[in-house]
């Protein structure tokens, strides 16, 4: 355990004292009106985008890093009342996954369910279980077992415990993966982002967003439900400042052809940060840039899949992208930004998975205030932390290009 992990152990065991429903209202500055709201307004429109009112209030709540997250989540968990619903890509029996159990167990809500994705019963701490060389792995296996102990406790402590979405036979069902990332509290809060409930996951630099809307909570109430009882369902919806689609694995297509929408009509910037970025998001920024935009890529130097970061290296070259690697760790947050006006957030990689196969949450903020906290704690910080590409040393492996293109011509043969 290094000394960010320990510190973060330390943290998670504090617990919560007061049970305090502290609400951020966040207030946008006012809109002026004229030529340009009226021109923001129609291209919304167009784009099937609804556009905020002249001021704005969306209670929103940028959480960056997961001891800011579980700070705001814990106090949330001990003050509901009727529920409490956890749904997570990867759930691990170490301090984190066990200081979320302990938080279930004695939260006084009458309606406590965790559902994992089936993914965290062959991957734990981002490695495979059936790689020979991990059966003689005693630290690993001790692990599985600890998962295994937690769900049986939570089990005896009345917190419902699932795993959607099993494995099959079939390549597509095997490949089509639960990705979402959210919390829902009683009927009026949701966490949407790309945090996970295991140690080294939240050991990374990330981000969640917490929404208190009873409107916005009953849509993504209705997802959850229906991946509870082994349903995906696409759902695409409107709120003030903040658009949300659910995706279901199949129709992801239609709510990722907004966000080109937004690409193509970019005129000033794009802003991307994610570790994982491939095809064919690559070919729009490609495009955005040979228009004349200004695109730039943030992704970590030290990716926890290497030839990411490789493979990053390469495209934006020939893309003439620029590219900067964060630096110190890993960087799991995934966002663009275009032209400062569109932020997009939730838990899609903006990668070839997510944009055929993963169920994902996918959300379109026009509100102005989120969007200026988002670059001012967010980009600001991370570009400052980050190197230009071409000042490292480092060159792009035919291995890597190799790679890359065959998983291109194989998914694409897969499931067509």
């Amino acid at each position: 355990m290094n000394r960010e992990q320990q510190q973060l152990h330390i943290n998670m065991m504090q617990p919560v004292e007061n049970c305090k429903v502290a609400t951020v209202w966040k207030r946008a500055s006012p809109i002026c009106a004229g030529r340009g709201q009226a021109d923001q307004h129609l291209f919304n429109r167009r784009r099937g985008l609804q556009s905020p009112p002249f001021r704005t209030f969306m209670n929103t709540e940028l959480l960056i890093d997961f001891e800011a997250f579980w700070q705001r989540l814990a106090e949330d968990i001990a003050c509901a009342r009727d529920r409490v619903w956890v749904q997570t890509f990867s759930f691990e029996g170490d301090v984190i996954g066990k200081s979320l159990a302990s938080a279930l167990q004695v939260s006084s809500a009458t309606d406590k369910r965790l559902l994992v994705d089936s993914f965290s019963k062959i991957v734990v701490s981002d490695r495979f279980l059936y790689v020979p060389r991990n059966f003689f792995d005693s630290k690993l296996r001790s692990e599985v077992l600890d998962t295994a102990k937690l769900q049986r406790l939570l089990d005896n402590s009345r917190v419902q415990v699932r795993y959607g979405n099993p494995f099959s036979i079939s390549p597509r069902a095997s490949l089509n993966r639960n990705h979402k990332k959210l919390v829902l509290i009683d009927s009026n809060i949701a966490y949407i982002g790309g945090m996970n409930f295991s140690e080294h996951n939240a050991s990374w630099h990330d981000m969640m967003i917490r929404i208190s809307d009873c409107d916005i909570a009953a849509f993504l109430n209705s997802d959850f439900d229906a991946a509870w009882h082994g349903r995906s369902i696409y759902s695409t919806k409107n709120f003030p400042g903040i658009q949300i689609s659910t995706l279901d694995g199949r129709s992801n297509k239609l709510a990722f052809a907004k966000v080109f929408d937004l690409l193509d009509a970019a005129e000033e910037s794009i802003i991307v940060e994610s570790p994982y970025v491939t095809f064919p998001f690559y070919e729009r920024l490609r495009a955005a840039h040979d228009r004349g935009v200004r695109v730039t890529i943030i992704t970590p130097r030290e990716n926890n899949f290497s030839h990411f970061a490789d493979y990053a290296r390469w495209e934006t070259r020939r893309g003439g992208i620029e590219l900067r690697l964060l630096r110190n760790g890993m960087s799991h947050l995934k966002a663009i930004l275009i032209d400062g006006r569109y932020l997009i957030a939730g838990s899609s990689n903006f990668d070839f998975l997510s944009y055929r196969v993963y169920q994902e949450i996918l959300a379109i903020i026009t509100e102005p205030s989120t969007i200026t906290d988002f670059r001012e704690r967010v980009l600001d910080v991370d570009l400052r932390n980050s190197d230009r590409a071409e000042e490292l040393v480092g060159t792009t492996s035919l291995r890597t290009r190799l790679r890359v293109r065959l998983l291109n011509a194989g998914l694409t043969l897969l499931l067509e």
